[in-house]
């Protein structure tokens, strides 16, 4: 029997899997990552075989209808982030602002593979994935602009957002802040046992603080519901991610704590959903936590005030034109004759609209009273 030795990019994650691979004559150890270094045919074929048994067991199936939302929730990031950029330049915006255009494919595959009641921890850079989870454009423009219409009551602006009804407590500035809450959020829940799976996003460069390590030691010792999604944007604020690291795949570090890991296309929507959804499905059958590396790349610098001088020329301008996620998916729509072009127009102009109308709701809505400073620091009753 030729034996499996840790390496990189796969990992089984069910017992019934074993069997595959041992019916090929190829023996598992009993750990519950396993990585294959094998260039052959048969590792291939086993994958396929995997991925196949895998989609048997979840329903992986995508219809027309949810391919049109995620690219309408797509488009709709991207409107209002370029219009949350225009405006926070004109001077209209205090505080930062952190777009993530080139990311809007992780945020809506990411959203798409939960059910109602799943938790999710957001970061800095988080306005996708609370459009992408159901917020109104109208309430995150206006904590934006500082008003009481706004998801926080203007107190925050555009780095703590907050939706607690669809189960996003408070997004955290602090670079990888919320790992060890949202893990803390998924020991709750195995407490408890109320079938909820936590997420925790973050992006490259919060994998190498201490909380990332201390949260996926804990998790895997404990087989918690948690999914750890890791927003690979090529850049730790201005910081090349081959300078700060060294190891190839982010994901790899799952293999140090027994975890799942995978490294995916975060540019991909449905390879993200897919991914994504066995993931969660997988912990919340008691499967265990998993680490997902999105590969993406941050088509604008580090916040609205960073022009990015410090890259190499020509690279942003090659990734808007090879990966940019809605520009890819949109192609794929019409070859697929999900949409035709006039269909896609239609969309376009509305969500268009929509930004502009909650930029109006924004603007005339009302300054919090000073008299106020004190409300929504505490739990009120």
């Amino acid at each position: 029997m030729q034996k499996i030795i840790f390496g990189r990019s796969f990992n089984f994650w069910e017992e019934k899997e074993k069997e595959i691979f041992e019916k090929s004559g190829v023996h598992i150890d009993k750990y519950p990552s396993f990585v294959a270094k094998m260039s052959s045919g048969l590792l291939k074929s086993l994958k396929k075989k995997l991925i196949k048994a895998r989609r048997k067991r979840i329903n992986m199936t995508v219809n027309k209808e949810q391919k049109i939302r995620m690219y309408r929730t797509m488009t709709r990031i991207r409107e209002l982030e370029n219009k949350l950029e225009q405006i926070y330049r004109d001077g209209k915006l205090n505080g930062h602002l952190h777009t993530s255009h080139g990311e809007e494919a992780i945020a809506v595959g990411v959203m798409e593979a939960l059910s109602e009641k799943d938790i999710i921890f957001s970061n800095h850079r988080g306005h996708g994935h609370y459009l992408a989870r159901g917020t109104s454009p109208k309430n995150i423009m206006a904590e934006c602009y500082g008003k009481v219409t706004g998801t926080n009551q203007g107190r925050s602006g555009s780095m703590y957002l907050v939706d607690s009804e669809r189960g996003m407590p408070v997004a955290s500035g602090i670079v990888g802040g919320n790992i060890c809450v949202a893990t803390g959020s998924a020991l709750a829940s195995l407490i408890k046992q109320d079938n909820i799976v936590t997420l925790s996003i973050f992006g490259d460069g919060a994998t190498n603080i201490g909380f990332f390590h201390e949260a996926l030691n804990m998790a895997a010792l404990w087989n918690l519901p948690i999914v750890y999604i890791c927003e690979n944007n090529q850049y730790g604020e201005a910081t090349k991610r081959e300078q700060h690291q060294k190891v190839k795949n982010i994901s790899d570090r799952a293999i140090a704590y027994a975890m799942s890991g995978l490294t995916i296309d975060g540019t991909d929507v449905i390879k993200v959903y897919e991914s994504v959804k066995q993931a969660v499905e997988k912990a919340r059958r008691g499967g265990g936590p998993t680490l997902v590396e999105c590969v993406a790349y941050r088509l604008r610098g580090h916040s609205a005030g960073d022009l990015a001088v410090y890259r190499p020329k020509g690279e942003e301008e090659e990734w808007m034109k090879i990966h940019d996620p809605i520009k890819k998916y949109k192609k794929q729509l019409l070859e697929q004759g999900v949409l035709n072009s006039q269909e896609v127009e239609k969309i376009e102009k509305k969500i268009q609209k929509e930004i502009k109308e909650a930029v109006r709701f924004a603007v005339e809505s009302e300054a919090p009273l000073a008299e106020t400073v004190g409300k929504y620091v505490y739990q009120e009753d």
